[in-house]
């Protein structure tokens, strides 16, 4: 009778249970590290539009300067994630507005920020919906 030496055969790979030890432990650093994530892209896109606002206060300033008062009306540049408006004393057509104020309202995917809208005005005061947002 012949016999056959015995073969084993080397199995590689990963086995089930291996695999989803992996995908929970991917899981979990995606569940706590999301939220950090999210929090510091709003954070980022707040301080960009707080940029943004003091850029366009300081022009506002520059006109008051040259003119002697703040424009009627005044467009911004667009932001993907704020909708900026203006509001003057001015007569409507000319730049004699003593006050003006300028509001940030979040739209799009940073509305979820708890700062809410954000605001300055001619004296410079910042406002927010929460504290220490500015």
């Amino acid at each position: 009778m012949i016999t056959h030496p015995s073969t084993h055969k080397v199995q590689a790979g990963f086995t089930l249970v291996e695999i989803l030890i992996v995908i929970a432990i991917i899981g979990i650093l995606y569940a706590v590290a999301m939220p950090s994530y999210s929090s510091y892209i709003q954070q980022s896109r707040r301080a960009d539009i707080q940029q943004v606002i003091l850029q366009q206060a300081a022009v506002l300033e520059r006109q008051y300067t040259r003119v002697g008062g703040y424009p009627h009306s005044y467009t911004f540049p667009d932001s993907e994630f704020y909708q900026l408006s203006y509001q003057s004393d001015a007569t409507s057509g000319e730049s004699n507005g003593s006050e003006f104020y300028i509001q940030a309202k979040p739209i799009a995917s940073q509305t979820a920020d708890s700062c809410g809208k954000l605001g300055l005005d001619h004296t410079g005061t910042k406002h927010s919906e929460d504290v220490g947002c500015w």
